[in-house]
């Protein structure tokens, strides 16, 4: 079916809710059913009455009966006339329906003016009748040019232009011209006038366009939406004067009332205002936030309610914000009070001192709205059945425990990032709780990250941090994975979190083998090996030849071989390391699955050459070439930085830039000047630095697995220039992909590819980012793991 969704564009401008709705829509549609749809939108002034009117005239006269569908959801769009039209909407122009009252103008114009009289009754005697529209924009064609008009004729908003509008939507909106009539709220669903008489209205809430929430701490409280009247900012302002607790209010946004709303903050230093926050960055404010106090006058909907609870946060409203009703239960999801800041301070008082309720309250809100999905949202508009939420014969969810010698969240490095994003999306099958170590200065965490994905995170004791030191004296290069199997039980905290974790799981996997005998000392369930790399063979090139290295070396190929043997199942990143583990341990290759390395396409930004450039010029570096690279402090990164050193002394007029924790080992080495080293940074910053880059390189040298790296380049648009080692086990095609080149080419490769021909470069990059698509996206790599596991090993489907 082709389906054309009709929605008009505002004029100047914005992205607002709306905007938001229609390309969520549109990419479900496109991306997720057999179905076509294109989003249509007309420019649609409504500045003042004249504007208003040609607006609803253009959608009027649009012709898209080449279309079988049509979709609109707000005022003019619903004017298209079309013989299969569901109305799924937003709402009506507010300031002349249900707000009208505040502008104190009588609800019908009266005149002496002949001409608006005739216009007047032509509107009384053809309600909802289209065949009427000619005449009636012929006489408002009169009314423009008329000299005679009465001085409050085109008051905006005014009495004649509510008339009209009433009259034009009375026309669209008619049962005879619509198929469906659906709303996105209750709220809207029940307002006045906004649906014909006895007409069956479905309420379908559309999700947020935001596809990752996550749950953290509750630091503190926080909103978002813009900075104006309806949105009451200054409520919740006025009610932190009252509150006692020492606790934040962060507010995001921007709008035209944000000098005045700072100064009625005045010095309360706990107010702050955030100014544009992106969406990953909304994300965290989120997910540590205590509470989101949301308070707006009469929403419709209210995606803040909604983002809040998928992120497992309470909400605190009043009693006449509208849409948030529906989702806000005293008690039990949050609070609705008294528009009063009193009694909205009073509530935030007993949140901050309650926190466990708080918390409580946020997860029972997310399975309030955990069926809010597009999945369900098109299946109902299109009268489709709904997807079933449920699983037959399923008592409860399995559960997996991970044991891992690093800490995943927030990801930084490869191996987090793989490990939190594979099983973030095993996560929508399993219940799956991380047990990781982390560094003796860290404080313990016990949390969720991501739905139905917990991290465990304990610190490393005193004594098993020192004996480590003492080890890693002894051979020069960090080894607190390869230690692991003779120190973890020095940190009796660590075994305790991981036995409780275990007694109510169903598998356990040992990311790395390291944590082999921890599992084992403390449970005989199952055991599924995640094999990073060969071990053994990346610690040889690692590990210095004297007795405490071969020591060690001979300790990683035991732990890897038994690890191998125990195991279920195994996960591997490629098919050479499959070839190569049941080369070395003889393993039945029968009980390995390949799980590749893929990218979270949800959080790469990609940047086409064009954007590229102009971005470089926003921020003055349009004159500098630049080329980049990626990596945690891991040996075959160090070895690679090294390498860039030497083709940065060759090419003084390239700026070279290493992000990722690599660049702290390599802090105090002498380097070229035109090399920085960023360090760990935030994801605004990564995304910023892929944003500026002419090439990314990939210099490693030696190792196993794959490249997490080669992924984020290619997803981000950037040109990439790799040795065969950096693309092994990817697929990639020297030239097709990107350039694949020995290391001791580099300083040549990046020379040609910056003088090489945009049509050239754009074909590559435009390909490799659509490989990524197809071939290593996380979520398609968690499905098609589950299927292997089902087909191959277990039916976990109905167990």
């Amino acid at each position: 079916m082709r389906i054309a969704i009709v929605a008009p564009s505002p004029v100047p401008f914005c992205i607002g809710g709306a905007e938001n709705l229609w390309w969520g829509l549109l990419e479900h549609i496109n991306q997720q059913t057999p179905h076509q749809a294109e989003l249509i939108k007309l420019p649609s002034p409504e500045r003042n009455f004249w504007e208003l009117i040609d607006s609803y005239k253009n959608f009027a006269q649009l012709d898209l009966n080449h279309f079988d569908l049509v979709i609109s959801g707000k005022y003019p769009a619903w004017m298209i006339q079309h013989p299969n039209h569901i109305c799924y909407m937003l709402h009506r122009l507010r300031g002349l329906y249900d707000t009208y009252h505040f502008t104190g103008c009588p609800e019908t114009y009266n005149s002496n003016n002949q001409e608006i009289t005739a216009l007047q009754q032509l509107m009384r005697g053809n309600q909802g009748n289209r065949k009427a529209l000619q005449e009636f924009f012929a006489r408002l064609e009169q009314l423009r040019f008329s000299k005679k008009l009465p001085e409050d004729a085109l008051q905006f908003p005014g009495s004649l232009i509510r008339e009209i509008v009433h009259f034009l939507d009375g026309v669209g909106l008619a049962p005879s011209a619509i198929k469906k009539y659906a709303a996105i709220a209750d709220n809207v669903a029940k307002r006045q006038n906004y649906f014909p008489i006895d007409s069956a209205v479905e309420v379908i809430y559309p999700p947020s366009h935001i596809k990752f929430f996550i749950r953290g701490n509750n630091d503190y409280l926080f909103t978002v939406g813009r900075l104006d009247n309806a949105k009451r900012i200054s409520l919740l302002i006025q009610a932190m004067k009252y509150v006692k607790a020492n606790i934040q209010l962060k507010i995001a946004g921007t709008g035209p009332d944000a000098d005045d709303l700072k100064k009625l903050a005045g010095e309360d230093e706990r107010i702050i205002f955030l100014g544009f926050v992106n969406d990953q960055e909304i994300t965290s404010f989120y997910a540590d936030a205590l509470a989101v106090p949301y308070v707006p006058y009469d929403e419709d909907y209210g995606l803040v309610t909604i983002e809040a609870m998928m992120s497992g946060k309470p909400v605190l409203t009043t009693t006449d914000a509208g849409g948030p009703n529906e989702f806000v239960i005293n008690g039990e999801t949050g609070y609705s009070v008294p528009p009063d800041p009193q009694a909205l301070a009073e509530r935030i008082d007993y949140l901050y001192e309650h926190r466990d309720e708080a918390q409580q309250m946020g997860l029972t809100g997310r399975k309030l709205v955990a069926g809010i999905n597009w999945e369900n949202a098109v299946a109902r508009l299109l009268g489709k059945s709904t997807p079933s939420t449920s699983i037959p014969e399923i008592k409860k969810r399995q559960k997996i425990t991970v044991a891992l010698t690093f800490p995943v969240f927030p990801p930084r490095g490869g191996g987090q990032s793989r490990v939190f994003h594979l099983y973030r999306h095993l996560a929508s099958h399993f219940d799956i709780e991380i047990v990781s170590f982390t560094n003796p200065d860290q404080e313990v965490f016990r949390g969720e990250i991501a739905p139905n994905l917990y991290e465990t995170r304990i610190p490393k004791s005193k004594q098993h941090q020192e004996q480590e030191w003492l080890i890693e004296k002894k051979v020069g290069v960090p080894i607190t994975d390869v230690v692991m199997p003779e120190l973890y039980s020095l940190t009796p905290a660590y075994m305790e979190a991981l036995k409780t974790s275990v007694e109510s799981s169903d598998f356990v996997v040992a990311s790395h083998p390291y944590l082999l005998p921890a599992i084992q000392a403390v449970s005989n369930k199952p055991i599924w090996y995640e094999a990073h790399n060969f071990e053994f063979e990346l610690k040889k090139s690692v590990l210095p030849n004297n007795p405490v290295g071969r020591d060690l070396l001979a300790a990683t190929r035991k732990v890897e071989e038994e690890c191998c043997l125990v195991s279920q199942l195994i996960m591997v990143c490629s098919s050479d390391d499959a070839t190569t583990l049941h080369k070395n341990y003889h393993i039945n290759l029968n009980k390995i699955i390949e799980v590749p390395n893929g990218v979270d396409l949800e959080t790469v930004s990609y940047f086409e050459l064009e954007k590229r450039h102009l971005k470089k010029k926003e921020l003055g570096l349009d004159a500098n070439f630049t080329a980049l690279f990626l990596g945690s402090w891991h040996s075959p990164n160090l070895e690679a930085v090294r390498h860039i050193f030497k083709i940065a002394a060759k090419l003084p007029d390239v700026n070279f830039l290493v992000i990722g924790s690599v660049g702290l080992a390599l802090r105090d080495q002498e380097r070229p000047v035109n090399v920085g080293l960023m360090g760990a940074v935030d994801e605004a910053t990564k995304d910023t630095a892929f944003a500026v880059a002419d090439v990314a390189l990939n210099t490693v040298t030696f190792g196993s697995g794959t490249n997490l790296k080669m992924l984020e380049y290619f997803a981000a648009g950037i040109p990439v220039i790799s040795t065969p080692v950096g693309a092994r086990g990817l697929g990639i095609e020297d030239s097709k992909h990107c350039i694949v080149i020995e290391v001791e080419k580099f300083a040549e490769a990046i020379a040609h590819l910056r003088d090489e021909e945009l049509a050239t470069k754009r074909t590559r990059i435009e390909t490799a980012q659509r490989y990524v698509q197809e071939k290593f996206d996380w979520q398609a790599i968690a499905k098609n793991f589950i299927q292997d596991i089902n087909y191959n090993f277990f039916d976990l489907t109905n167990k």
